[in-house]
């Protein structure tokens, strides 16, 4: 079978510029990949001409562009959000071993974009599309915390704060403080509040300023531990900002 060398090497690059996430300079790719320098530059100055990466004139370094965005934005449900969220959430899937979940509010209700299993035996499920009340704990206390305190409690109160579990908390001044907790940690908990077994930590996606979105992993209490909390909390933050990054460089809004 005729393999032409070149185009290998091309897809090669791309593939590594996607997945990798962070914008990336002309050395790194050629010694990561094992390519020449001059060859690394030539393709992807021929993917720059396309707009298929855009390179950073002050760093020097190149991340996907618009072109691509366009084309692979019917790849995954969820549009331009989902296809640059992508591979930062599939990094984060390596680091925490739980499923990690991409939300956006819709009105009054929180819907999936994307999901990305953990490989476990053992592991929460559910489908992109799915739909769940904006009051399920967790995404809740994330997507009320820019919110003003009254605006809060106004909302809970006409919305209501259902008793999912024993653990649920149906308090409006009590849940309060949870979200306060959230805006000041950056982060918010579901300590089997919303499902028994159940729990999760989420934090928000901004891009100018503005939420768009938010991540969250979902495990089983007995994984996702007291110890295992902190290094799950900080990969979430972690993968947020980086999306809110990428989201900025190219002016989107969910």
């Amino acid at each position: 079978m005729y393999n032409a060398p070149v185009l290998k090497k091309a897809v090669e690059i791309l593939k590594f510029i996607v997945k990798n996430g962070n914008p990336l300079g002309v050395t790194e790719i050629s010694k990561q990949l094992s390519i020449s320098k001059s060859t690394v530059f030539g393709i992807l100055k021929a993917f720059e001409d396309e707009k298929f990466i855009v390179k950073d004139k002050a760093t020097k370094k190149y991340v996907i562009g618009q072109e691509l965005l366009e084309l692979s934005k019917n790849v995954f449900k969820g549009g331009e959000f989902t296809t640059i969220a992508r591979p930062f959430l599939e990094k984060l899937i390596g680091l925490v071993d739980e499923t990690v979940f991409l939300c956006v509010r819709e009105d009054n209700v929180i819907k999936v974009l994307d999901a990305i299993e953990t490989k476990k035996t053992f592991k929460i499920s559910s489908p992109v599309g799915a739909i769940f009340p904006i009051t399920a704990s967790v995404l809740c206390k994330a997507f009320l915390s820019p919110m003003d305190n009254e605006k809060i409690k106004s909302f809970l109160k006409e919305r209501g704060l259902p008793k999912y579990t024993e653990n649920s908390i149906t308090d409006i001044d009590l849940f309060l403080k949870e979200i306060e907790k959230t805006r000041t940690l950056g982060y918010s908990l579901d300590l089997e509040e919303y499902l028994t077994g159940i729990r999760a930590v989420a934090t928000l996606i901004y891009t100018d300023g503005a939420p768009a979105g938010a991540v969250c992993a979902v495990g089983f209490s007995r994984s996702l531990s007291d110890d295992k909390l902190p290094h799950v909390i900080k990969h979430l933050k972690n993968t947020a900002q980086q999306i809110s990054e990428r989201l900025s460089q190219f002016n989107l809004k969910q």
